[in-house]
């Protein structure tokens, strides 16, 4: 009989983190639709970008092709590193349609 060592984290626990992450990260972009300081939307930024990531290994597991792309590209949307400056008209329904997305991003994990 072999020892194995059992995972610090068990694989339901990464995904019920995972879970709250993007819930945290949808009540966050939701919340961007109002008047915020500057710091409120950089660090809906870092947020956004780190559960777009998440996803997006979770896709790839899973081997979720629209997932995949449409992830990445939202991780790039909204890189804290390298910023995409865009007028608040274009980014609240960009914060829309990215909560959007992470809803159905739920259904996938």
């Amino acid at each position: 009989m072999k020892n194995y060592k059992q995972p610090i984290i068990h694989r339901k626990d990464e995904t019920n983190f995972i879970r709250y992450f993007i819930i945290l990260t949808i009540f966050m972009l939701l919340g961007a639709i109002a008047e915020w300081p500057y710091g409120y939307y950089s660090l809906l930024r870092w947020i956004t970008c780190i559960a777009s990531i998440l996803v997006a290994f979770q896709a790839f597991e899973k081997n979720i092709d629209w997932a995949k792309v449409v992830f990445i590209v939202i991780a790039i949307l909204f890189n804290p590193l390298a910023p995409i400056y865009l007028s608040r008209s274009i980014w609240i329904p960009l914060d829309i349609i990215t909560a959007i997305l992470f809803i159905f991003a739920i259904k996938i994990l």
